[in-house]
């Protein structure tokens, strides 16, 4: 299964004052380990004392709350290849509740982001939700996070609302163990992202947990997906609260990309 996604161009949809900020994302990037759930002591995620947490820089951390006053809408620019094409595997994967969050490794599934290679490393799951939209929290909100071979990291994030089950989304839950990696013999990661793919909001970041890693891409979806109380409960009896507070713009261009 194939969503293709049209996208503007992300680098030259900013101002050129901020072309430095991309540049050196893509020059340093950010590393394998640190997509996949990093290896840290339980104190480290202690989300009743995110202020322990230790930052790398501090001027560019995730997640945001993305206000209307600070978008900027993306110019779209003729003529540029801005295609996005997302090749879901629906194979099976594995899933661990690995004591901060319940996380999804699928056996295979692959991004091509304006002529660059990502792979879905991993999808994980925040209640509440860590982004916010003009103050609003929802309920629940979905990482699935790509890394292209260079080490750059991107971050899909989808925020979920109150409504119908989610059946993919309730297999997952189910097959959670503390520590041990479950097989799920089903997994689409489509099931657990809206049909429209083309308007959301985006910036650069960081990781939401230890330790912290700076120049992600951020791209939030603005459509949300359904979830019913069940599926919301299921997951809250893992994690109730593993939410990173929003943390300060600090200057960065975040720009809307919307359907025309």
């Amino acid at each position: 299964m194939n969503h293709r996604i049209n996208l503007t161009q992300v680098v030259t949809a900013v101002r050129r004052a901020t072309l430095p900020v991309f540049a050196a994302a893509i020059a340093s990037g950010a590393t394998a380990a640190a997509a996949a759930a990093p290896t840290q002591n339980q104190r480290d995620f202690d989300y009743a004392h995110q202020q322990a947490w230790q930052i790398e820089s501090g001027d560019s951390q995730s997640p945001i709350d993305i206000r209307s006053g600070t978008v900027v809408q993306a110019e779209r620019m003729p003529g540029v290849n801005d295609a996005i094409v997302v090749h879901v595997a629906t194979g099976g994967a594995t899933v661990v509740d690995n004591g901060h969050t319940v996380q999804v490794v699928p056996k295979q599934s692959d991004v091509i982001i304006r002529g660059r290679h990502f792979r879905l490393l991993q999808a994980h799951f925040h209640a509440p939700a860590e982004h916010t939209i003009d103050g609003r929290r929802y309920p629940l909100e979905g990482h699935f996070v790509f890394r292209a071979q260079d080490g750059r990291l991107a971050v899909v994030a989808v925020l979920y609302r109150d409504g119908n089950e989610n059946a993919q989304f309730a297999s997952i839950v189910r097959a959670a163990r503390r520590g041990v990696a479950s097989p799920l013999a089903s997994f689409d990661v489509a099931a657990l992202m809206p049909d429209d793919l083309d308007s959301y909001y985006h910036y650069l970041g960081s990781l939401t947990t230890p330790p912290l890693t700076e120049n992600v891409e951020w791209y939030v979806l603005q459509d949300t997906m359904e979830l019913s109380a069940a599926d919301i409960d299921a997951f809250t009896r893992h994690y109730s609260h593993n939410a990173r507070a929003t943390q300060p713009l600090n200057g960065r261009p975040l720009l809307k990309y919307q359907r025309h």
